[in-house]
């Protein structure tokens, strides 16, 4: 009875995670998918695997290398072209699910087993710690299912060795890299087998070698692809210095191993981890200590997943895999020696229950910052800047900051070849990511690029100002647009005419968050600075800020249908951020809908971590209804007259209180605010002693 419950567990978790998985759209937690879609469409185009960087990057000498990651790049380009980002999507889940149930498996064997509640939590604590690593489309995915599927067949069904050689060679040519990851499984279980034959002092049978030789072609794979031997040293270049700004390929700290944290009822990435971990050493001393049932193999993974685990972060992944069939047997021994499932006691009971909330409330926290804007989202993408570079009759080189170099260079290329991306180090060089980020704010890395390369077009990381003064330097690159990832520049030497129509002279993109709207309104010398944001618009509709600041613009002109148009722009494109429902509550509340305000509010407090700013306009949207009880409820919640320093919003306060009829509150309050009042704020002073008039109050 216990075992289909968790059976029914299991399942339940597995739809829930599934029902955001498949919701879950191709966004921008880095930009590595785009240089795969890149390389893939330069190998459709060309029929050749490109051995350099020349064919997007203008880094003098090219930069020479193995594509490791050849067949993933075909595959997701053909996906892409087939389907588009929906077929992206698919594909990610598709891995996903076919790797869960090979781990159910290892874990029980079969289908017709159902779960104990050891290996369902276990399960699960797998499936919720792999989660995570399936937010981004990147060939490690098919690392992971291709570890499990050799474990399970390995461990389970060697009668199906003889399909590993077809595994294997799809491994080495999706994520080459990470062959001896693969031949670490292998050499595990073959000095298992041989082991055992000298223990018993037999001879190797005929009907063995069905086992042995699929394991030696499975070795002899890592020459099966088109790079021939020279993908046989790619996973030895040194990454120590580019563990120094990739956080995945960072040493992992030993206190990290010991942080154990539970959030409101939801497990953090590091405490399931460590969990797994911690089991997993547990489970070996057992085993070493246990004269029954001892199987060299799993000793042997988990040696190697420690070393895995020493070299790098991202080996998390591969350690929890390789500790697998150590769990099982450590699962299958725990059931004999304690709680039997048949007489639990009340405390397992509740830690049980306990587990299976968190489970699901941690799935739901994991998916908590999804994207809204389905099956892509490109926020934190250069999207603006490409469009306007793709519009215009320009070409050559982009000067560009690493980061975002994958989504560049899939969308300039073939017109432009930029600086380069972030494949480091096995393309590019650890010198050449120390040059990118110099150039950005060193006046002698700039320099450098400048005279070396001369390039047609640089952008510059938004909210850098530290460039600003270092490109002045240099009076023939200029403004020519913005988004909400960076700042486009020209050489005008280079393109004249594109300098010419669309420099920004009036607007200073690393400073739209001072933009005086009060004065564009009343200032005639500052339409054309209206006039350039216009311009960024009608090029980029989907630009955040452009929309913004028009939103803003119209809404002090009280044009608020105007004003609603550009609101409901960042709504569209940016359904995740609140600022788009705010700036168009702000509009209703001018058009004197508060009821549709409020609702707009009320989506923009879901979506924002600042939720005070919302909350005084929720507040003040009741104030003009006249739900002046409502209205104080809002100020209440968000007002402590201790910390609080703004005289004006304090009069708002007290004002609520008034007229809900909270007199001795407004009483106690006004004095509060009155004395932060500046004597020399005449106007200020004035409206508050009339208040004071109104309550009966002697200051």
């Amino acid at each position: 009875m216990i075992s289909n419950y968790c059976l029914i567990y299991v399942i339940f978790l597995i739809s829930y995670i599934l029902f955001y998985i498949f919701q879950w759209p191709v966004y921008a937690g880095d930009t590595d998918l785009w240089y795969h879609l890149n390389g893939g469409r330069y190998i459709f185009e060309h029929k050749a695997i490109p051995r350099d960087s020349s064919f997007f990057s203008f880094i003098e000498p090219p930069r020479e290398w193995v594509n490791y990651y050849w067949l993933f790049q075909v595959l997701v380009y053909k996906i892409y072209t087939f389907s588009g980002y929906y077929g992206l999507v698919f594909l990610r889940a598709l891995v996903f699910i076919v790797l869960i149930l090979v781990m159910y498996l290892i874990l029980n064997r079969n289908f017709k087993n159902t779960p104990t509640i050891y290996s369902a939590i276990t399960f699960s604590l797998f499936v919720l710690f792999l989660i995570p690593r399936f937010h981004l489309i990147r060939p490690h995915m098919f690392t992971y299912l291709f570890i499990a599927l050799f474990i399970y067949i390995l461990e389970l069904k060697p009668k199906y060795t003889i399909f590993l050689p077809i595994v294997s060679i799809l491994w080495v040519n999706l994520h080459g890299i990470v062959y001896p990851v693969m031949i670490l499984i292998i050499i595990a279980y073959l000095v298992e087998f041989f082991l055992n034959k000298i223990k018993e002092k037999k001879h190797i049978e005929k009907k063995e070698l069905l086992f042995l030789m699929p394991l030696i072609v499975c070795i002899g794979s890592v020459f099966l692809t088109p790079h021939l031997t020279d993908l046989t040293w790619v996973p030895f270049i040194p990454t120590e210095f580019a563990s120094l700004y990739i956080l995945e390929i960072a040493k992992i700290k030993i206190e990290e191993l010991s942080s154990f944290q539970i959030i409101k009822m939801t497990m953090p990435f590091g405490t399931i981890f460590n969990i797994i971990f911690f089991a997993s050493c547990i489970a070996v001393i057992i085993k070493i200590f246990n004269r029954k049932g001892k199987n060299i193999s799993h000793l042997i993974l988990f040696v190697a997943a420690i070393i895995l685990l020493s070299r790098a972060n991202r080996f998390r992944y591969e350690y929890a895999l390789f500790s697998l069939p150590i769990l099982k047997d450590f699962i299958q021994l725990f059931e004999k020696y304690t709680i039997k499932e048949r007489v639990l006691k009340p405390l397992f009971a509740i830690l049980v229950a306990l587990f299976i909330v968190s489970s699901f409330l941690t799935v739901k926290e994991t998916f908590a910052h999804m994207p809204e804007k389905y099956p892509f989202s490109h926020k934190n993408l250069p999207e603006g800047i490409c469009t306007f570079l793709n519009k215009i009759e320009g070409h050559g080189k982009v000067f560009n900051h690493p980061n975002h170099g994958g989504y560049l260079q899939w969308m300039l290329y073939p017109k432009y070849k930029i600086f380069m991306d972030m494949e480091i180090p096995f393309l590019f060089l650890n010198e050449d990511m120390f040059t990118a980020n110099n150039a950005f704010t060193t006046a002698t890395g700039l320099n450098y690029i400048i005279s070396r390369y001369r390039p047609q077009f640089i952008i510059a990381p938004s909210g850098n100002s530290q460039f600003k003064a270092l490109i002045e330097k240099y009076p023939d690159y200029r403004i020519v647009f913005f988004d909400e990832t960076g700042i486009l520049y020209v050489d005008k030497k280079s393109f004249p005419f594109v300098a010419k129509e669309y420099e920004l002279k009036e607007i200073d993109p690393y400073n739209l968050h001072r933009i005086d709207i009060d004065k564009i309104i009343t200032e005639k010398k500052d339409v054309n600075g209206i006039s350039e944001v216009l311009k960024i618009h009608s090029i980029y509709p989907d630009c955040i800020l452009t929309n913004q600041i028009l939103a803003l613009i119209y809404n002090k002109r009280q044009e608020f249908e105007q004003s609603i148009k550009y609101a409901e722009k960042i709504m569209q494109s940016y359904p995740e951020l609140h600022i788009g429902y705010k700036l168009k509550g702000d509009a209703l509340q001018g058009l004197q809908k508060f009821d549709e305000a409020l609702i707009c509010y009320e989506n923009a407090l879901k979506k924002t971590i600042n939720k005070n700013e919302i909350y005084r306009e929720i507040a003040n949207t009741y104030m003009k209804k006249e739900a002046y009880k409502k209205a104080y409820k809002v100020y209440k919640l968000i007002t402590d007259p201790f910390t609080e320093k703004d005289y004006k919003f304090f009069y708002d306060v007290c004002m609520a209180a008034m007229l809900s009829g909270n007199v001795k509150d407004v009483k106690i309050l006004f004095n509060y605010a009155y004395s932060l009042v500046p004597q020399e704020d005449k106007k200020w002073q004035e409206k508050y002693l009339n208040l004071a008039e109104n309550l009966n109050l002697k200051k």
